[in-house]
């Protein structure tokens, strides 16, 4: 998906001040993955802003979360995610911790190179996304969720 707007705030500066929740569940939809959720988040607001987009609310399924894929090959597998009608679940990830080889974003079959600290956008349910697997250490993201108005999102889309 294109978009008018770039899609990575590079060193973002509020990185270093994102706390991650580390009290983790396992992922049954991949192996090496676990996660953790929590209903709000220092900087959401802030986050979306980067991106000219204010949410409604916090996207009520996944919530505010910090994925952590800390096994050798581990890798999130395409898919997209759930929104209610007239709403877009919008994600913006911040790479906390990135592993030695892979672990970058898979956006519409366009791999994006991201480094640690910094912030990018995901149209979780209109778009395909998935990572690189793993090697080499951890990939650790917090993850801003969100549901955003349709139309806000029209306006960013190339």
């Amino acid at each position: 998906m294109r978009l008018a707007i770039p899609r990575v705030v590079r060193q973002w500066k509020h990185a270093s001040q994102v706390v991650p929740n580390l009290n983790f569940e396992l992922n049954q939809a991949g192996y090496g993955r676990r996660f953790a959720t929590q209903e709000s988040a220092p900087y959401w607001a802030e986050a979306f802003a980067e991106f000219g987009l204010a949410p409604t609310s916090v996207e009520p399924i996944f919530k505010n979360l910090t994925g952590n894929n800390y096994a050798e090959g581990a890798f999130v597998h395409p898919h997209t995610d759930p929104a209610p009608d007239g709403f877009v679940h919008t994600r913006c990830n911040l790479m906390l911790r990135k592993p030695k080889n892979g672990g970058n974003p898979v956006l519409g079959g366009e791999e994006i190179v991201v480094e640690e600290g910094d912030l990018w956008l995901c149209l979780a349910s209109l778009e395909l996304h998935s990572t690189t697997p793993i090697s080499g250490g951890e990939r650790l993201i917090f993850s801003f969720g969100g549901l955003v108005p349709f139309e806000q999102i029209q306006k960013i889309l190339a």
